[in-house]
C-alpha cells in the first residue's frame, strides 16, 4: 500500500525518472534515504515496474483499437500483441472497444502492416486507428 509520500514521489519521477534522490528529498522535504528507501520498496513491490525515457521523434504513433468477439480470451490476445515490434504499451479497457494498443513506428506503411497483422485473427471484429498529432508529457 502506497501513502501520501510515496505518491509524492512517484509524481516527481512520472515527470523525470532520472531525478537524483537528492532533489526528490529537497522538494518533498525528507531525507534522500527516505526517498532511496521508498523507491527501492515500491520497485521490490512491483509499483515501480521499471524506469524509461520518453523520446521526441519524427515516428508515426497512434492508438489502435481492437473490438474483440465475445467469449474471446481478451488478455492472451494482449499478451500478444505486446509483444509485437512497434507495439509500445497495450490495455484492456472497458467501452466499444476491448484492447488499446500504442503504436510508435518509423512509417505510416509500417503501421499499416501492424494493423494488417492485427486483423488477422480470427476473433477480432475491428481496429479503429487514431493517429497521435501532438504529444504532450505533464510538463508545466
Amino acid at each position: 500500500m502506497i501513502d501520501n509520500l510515496d505518491k509524492r514521489i512517484l509524481d516527481i519521477m512520472k515527470k523525470d525518472s532520472r531525478s537524483p534522490y537528492v532533489d526528490i528529498a529537497e522538494k518533498l522535504k525528507v531525507s534522500e534515504g527516505t526517498v532511496r528507501s521508498r523507491v527501492h520498496k515500491m520497485t521490490e513491490d512491483g509499483i515501480i515496474r521499471g524506469f524509461t525515457i520518453i523520446t521526441s521523434s519524427k515516428n508515426v504513433k497512434a492508438l489502435v483499437e481492437v473490438r474483440i468477439d465475445v467469449n474471446t480470451d481478451t488478455e492472451a490476445i494482449a499478451k500478444e500483441l505486446s509483444h509485437y515490434e512497434g507495439i509500445s504499451e497495450v490495455f484492456e479497457v472497458t467501452g466499444d472497444q476491448d484492447i488499446i494498443a500504442i503504436v510508435d513506428v518509423e512509417s505510416s506503411q509500417s503501421l499499416n502492416e501492424i494493423i494488417e497483422r492485427i486483423r488477422r485473427y480470427d476473433n477480432i471484429i475491428s481496429t479503429r486507428t487514431r493517429l497521435i498529432l501532438k504529444e504532450h508529457f505533464g510538463e508545466n
